[in-house]
């Protein structure tokens, strides 16, 4: 008898705590200044390895270096990004998200900032890439996908999708990088980027919380039923394993055929404004599809939008390979189109699959490592993109890497569905 009267107050317990959740939960409004200051955080931070592209030629005509050596810091910065992203997660889900952000967007600052005196091309490689790795790390993926779980739950394919698609919007002042570069060179654009990461901080904080609420463990009352298995479990699961690979590979591809952007159009007789206004393009296209992304996330399941948007990527690369045959701007376009698209939605997507192995507790967590994978492969794209081409100055060979690579992380895909399942 008193175990029946035990399960009757457990069940009890468990309905007053549904209905308090069901009264309580935040709106989760996308106005919140939470979202948006992770989208403007990506902008200027994540977002700057992007538009390092448009550096290249500056770089190369002043320091005389390889290309693989000139890329190398985007590849830097991304390498801080694989080693602090996990302990941002975890010192934002568990510690002082202000403090964490707000140190990010300090260490950003400063590496520019000595990037613009550095008077060799070692010294800029070592102040913008390790101390904007450090920032990077501190301020990217992981940080703003535990933030904004713990704000978002109905929402958050499109709010990681806003988010995200920060980095995404880099390209699209990309036309406005190149002009600041042409007219007052290199040092004055890092300029810019460091004055208006360093006018984030006194935003920060104003809107971030030195301790997360909880609002997603609230909204998913059905856990105090279920306890999540712990970080070690999941982390040694082939569901874990193969959506690190789906989170690694997309950045690969993308700067293995993004990177040589500025130095490839123009040697196929486009001009360097255009093959600039053809990033822009390309950004407006990366953000909007990182939205768009997780709507269709939201709407038809990660899934679905994963496959679609590996396969729209595949197109965009096909549309390069063929510009090796026929240089013409149907196919340059086209790679703006299918290339830049889906370029950043990946990681929408992600942050949605990542629910079915990873519970509120955990998600920053487990977030962070499989953002390892992430950051590496982004870190591995500029320096291998250029290190095919000083090799085998063959275009065709990059390119056909570039496929390859995405046809693995569609494979990956496939094994993390059919691994896993949609937790309750």
């Amino acid at each position: 008898m008193p175990s029946s009267w035990s399960e009757v107050r457990e069940k009890d317990r468990v309905r007053n705590v549904t209905y308090n959740a069901s009264v309580t939960r935040p709106p989760e409004s996308l106005a919140n200044p939470r979202l948006w200051l992770a989208f403007t955080t990506m902008l200027l931070v994540s977002g700057f390895p992007n538009v390092f592209v448009l550096f290249l030629p500056a770089l190369l005509a002043e320091f005389h270096a390889s290309r693989a050596t000139t890329a190398l810091p985007m590849s830097f910065m991304w390498l801080g990004g694989a080693a602090l992203g996990p302990a941002a997660g975890w010192l934002v889900a568990r510690r002082n998200p202000r403090l964490v952000v707000i140190v990010g967007l300090l260490a950003a600052a400063t590496g520019l900032i000595a990037g613009i005196a550095a008077p060799t091309l070692p010294m800029l490689v070592a102040s913008v890439g390790i101390a904007g790795g450090v920032g990077l790390g501190l301020t990217s993926l992981s940080a703003q996908a535990a933030l904004l779980a713990d704000t978002y739950t109905r929402r958050r394919g499109v709010a990681m999708g806003i988010a995200f698609s920060g980095s995404m919007a880099a390209y699209v002042v990309g036309p406005l990088t190149q002009s600041v570069i042409v007219a007052f060179g290199w040092r004055a654009a890092f300029a810019c980027y460091a004055t208006a990461i360093l006018a984030l901080v006194p935003v920060a904080w104003r809107v971030l919380p030195t301790r997360l609420g909880g609002h997603a463990p609230a909204s998913e009352p059905s856990r105090v039923l279920f306890p999540e298995p712990p970080i070690s479990r999941i982390v040694l699961s082939v569901p874990f394993w193969s959506l690190l690979v789906v989170f690694t590979v997309p950045p690969l591809f993308g700067f293995l055929a993004t990177t040589q952007h500025a130095l490839y159009f123009p040697a196929r007789g486009i001009s360097p404004e255009e093959a600039s206004v053809m990033l822009g393009i390309g950004g407006v296209l990366a953000a909007s599809g990182r939205v768009i992304a997780g709507i269709f996330a939201d709407r038809f399941g990660a899934p679905v939008a994963g496959l679609v948007s590996f396969s729209v990527s595949v197109a965009g690369v096909l549309c390069l390979l063929a510009m090796e045959t026929w240089p013409a701007r149907l196919f340059a376009y086209g790679y703006v189109l299918f290339l830049f698209m889906p370029l950043g939605s990946r990681a929408t997507i992600v942050s949605v699959l990542l629910s079915r192995i990873a519970g509120p507790r955990n998600y920053g967590p487990v977030f962070g490592l499989i953002g390892i994978g992430n950051s590496l492969g982004a870190a591995a794209g500029p320096w291998l993109s250029g290190a095919i081409f000083d090799r085998t100055h063959s275009y065709l060979t990059l390119y056909l890497t570039t496929l390859g690579i995405a046809a693995a992380g569609l494979a990956a895909l496939a094994v993390f569905v059919l691994t896993s399942r949609q937790r309750a």
